[in-house]
């Protein structure tokens, strides 16, 4: 059995690859990827828009930093639809963004492996969310020397600060995480030339903020805050 996590782009439609659309419809079987029972997938809008009687199967992938917690759950799920799998020679994931970038893929297919040391992967790459910002803003990232690093704000305040003060040009996912302490750890690893944070770039609700705004009230958990030395 081969499972393949497909990036489907950051949100807008437009944005998602051939490649992710021809893997979607050759699947056996696809998963609609959601965090929780009944929530909306947002991988699953950006197909249907091209796609629109797709059938797929909701899999939960609960937000958590309990990795006890999300991996049972995904383990019953699997076991909930084995007699399916049984009979599926491909299985499609989609996520949004890019599939080999802060992908829940990766989750799934470690305890997929467990259940079935044959089982193989494939990657189809997607447009990243920070690439996409980037162009909301109408902002070159990274030029001739520059170093770019991408951080996650659940890293923690110290690991985020050091590898802020490490880069020229930073993209912070889920600066949200980082609650109150995102505007001082900018602060401390400045001077920027310009600060940027775009919400749930390419949805409903799209949001750009510029400077020390960017750094306040943050609690979109879609956001990316992009940075420039």
């Amino acid at each position: 059995m081969i499972l393949t996590v497909a990036g489907v782009g950051p949100g807008d439609p437009e944005l998602v690859t051939i490649g992710a659309l021809k893997a979607v419809a050759r699947a056996d079987i696809v998963l609609a990827p959601c965090s929780g029972s009944g929530k909306d997938s947002v991988a699953e809008k950006i197909i249907r828009a091209h796609l629109p009687k797709i059938k797929t199967v909701p899999f939960i992938f609960p937000m958590t930093s309990n990795d006890r917690k999300r991996n049972n759950l995904i383990r019953e799920q699997l076991a909930g639809m084995s007699a399916k799998l049984k009979s599926a020679a491909s299985v499609v994931l989609p996520v949004i963004g890019d599939s080999a970038l802060y992908a829940t893929g990766s989750y799934l297919f470690d305890i997929w492996k467990e259940i079935d040391s044959s089982a193989e992967l494939r990657l189809i790459p997607g447009i990243s969310a920070h690439s996409l910002a980037a162009s909301r803003a109408a902002s070159f990232l990274a030029m001739a020397d520059q170093t770019l690093t991408v951080i996650s704000g659940t890293a923690g305040r110290e690991a985020v600060k050091k590898a802020l003060l490490g880069t020229d040009v930073a993209a912070v996912y889920k600066p949200s995480a980082l609650k109150n302490a995102l505007s001082p750890v900018t602060q401390e690893a400045g001077p920027w030339k310009r600060i940027i944070r775009v919400d749930r770039a390419g949805l409903p609700g799209e949001r750009i903020t510029e400077g020390g705004e960017a750094l306040a009230g943050v609690s979109e958990y879609l956001s990316i805050l992009l940075l420039w030395r």
